[in-house]
């Protein structure tokens, strides 16, 4: 395994980025929670509290 040895930050102040992301991607994310909820999420009711299987 390979150990990363990093120095000292010589400056701590904030930096800005920008960062451009396509116009899809709130639906493509949206599809695919609705993927994962289909796939790995149970959810069943028991006196009106939810239990996570």
């Amino acid at each position: 395994m390979v150990t990363l040895k990093l120095g000292p930050v010589a400056e701590d102040k904030p930096a800005k980025i920008t960062v451009e992301l396509p116009t899809e991607l709130p639906s493509d994310l949206a599809a695919y929670v609705d993927y994962l909820n289909s796939q790995y999420v149970h959810v069943s009711w028991t006196r009106g509290v939810s239990c996570r299987n």
